[in-house]
C-alpha cells in the first residue's frame, strides 16, 4: 500500500465477524484493528488516520448508521477508502454522494472481501 497508509479498521458490532474478517485480511498480507464501537473507530481514525488505507464499516451498527459513520471517516481524512457492508439493499442514489465508499451486500465470504479490498487500494479492475 503506499505511503504509510497500511492498516484496514474493521468496524462491526459483531466480534465474531469482525474477528473472522480480520483473520481472512491478515492471511491475505494486510494489517487490521477492530472496533465494535463506531465511536472508539472514530476517535482512533482521528489521531492515526494517516495510518488507515481503509475502512470497513457494518451499515448496522448501534447508535451510528453506516452513512454517519461514513460522513465522520471522511471528514477526518477523505483519503482512506470505505467498504460498506450491509444485508440491506442500499441503491446507488443512496450511495452517489460518498466518492470513495464501495458497497458488499450480506452475505460476503472472505475471498470475496478479500478480492474486493485488493480492488478498492490497488485499484484492480
Amino acid at each position: 500500500m503506499a505511503g504509510q497508509r497500511s492498516r484496514i479498521a474493521i468496524i462491526d458490532d459483531e466480534p465474531d465477524i469482525a474477528e473472522l474478517f480480520s483473520e481472512g485480511l491478515k492471511m491475505a498480507g494486510f494489517k487490521t484493528c477492530i472496533f465494535e464501537d463506531a465511536e472508539d473507530a472514530i476517535e482512533y481514525i482521528s489521531l492515526y488516520h494517516s495510518e488507515i488505507a481503509l475502512a470497513t464499516v457494518d451499515w448496522g451498527m448501534p447508535l451510528m448508521n453506516g452513512f454517519t459513520i461514513i460522513k465522520q471517516i471522511s471528514d477526518i481524512d477523505g483519503n482512506i477508502k470505505i467498504l460498506l457492508i450491509s444485508g440491506y439493499d442500499l441503491t446507488q442514489e443512496q450511495l452517489k454522494v460518498y466518492n470513495n465508499v464501495t458497497y458488499l451486500v450480506e452475505p460476503i465470504t472472505i475471498a470475496t472481501l478479500i478480492e474486493t479490498v485488493k480492488k478498492v487500494l490497488f485499484q484492480i479492475k
